[in-house]
């Protein structure tokens, strides 16, 4: 079985059930991997695949929200975004990281993540509750140099649920 979309064209599954679209968007002059996944097709209505093609759209605003809430998180005790930085000053060293900082505003936390660059936004259009892991936004300060991602997780209403880090 199918699923067809005006955005995502025809959504093939295997024969598992499995759905899955990739794509890039621009944000800036940065190209961001987009990819859309479910592993059972009959749980994905059209309604959260509308969300997910409005969210692509406005990629430049999802990003500043979730960005917004890095800059929030900052200040909560036992921050997962403070955490990330320091582990990221600490791995990159001086060099790697004045090339990574491309602000200088005298504040580093804040200049480091407004440095961070948005490398994939994925789409799981079977969580669409509220308070489920709709869209994951993974964030890197220099993806030539590690491998540490910031992911900030957001609900089927762009609000962030989660604050994590891979690496």
């Amino acid at each position: 079985m199918t699923l067809e979309h005006d955005f995502f064209g025809i959504l093939g599954s295997d024969d598992d059930g499995e759905v899955y679209w990739s794509d890039t968007a621009e944000l800036g002059d940065e190209s961001v991997e987009v990819d859309l996944s479910s592993p059972d097709e009959d749980s994905v209505s059209v309604e959260a695949l509308d969300i997910a093609a409005a969210m692509i759209h406005a990629i430049e605003e999802v990003d500043s929200q979730a960005r917004e809430s890095l800059v929030a998180d900052l200040s909560a005790e036992g921050s997962v975004t403070a955490k990330y930085i320091d582990q990221q000053v600490d791995e990159l060293g001086p060099e790697a990281l004045g090339n990574a900082l491309i602000w200088d505003s005298g504040d580093q936390q804040i200049d480091f993540l407004r440095s961070l660059r948005l490398q994939r936004v994925g789409f799981h259009p079977h969580h669409n509750g509220n308070e489920e892991h709709f869209a994951l936004l993974d964030y890197s300060i220099s993806p030539d140099d590690t491998d540490g991602l910031l992911v900030v997780t957001i609900d089927i209403h762009g609000d962030t649920i989660v604050i994590a880090t891979d690496t």
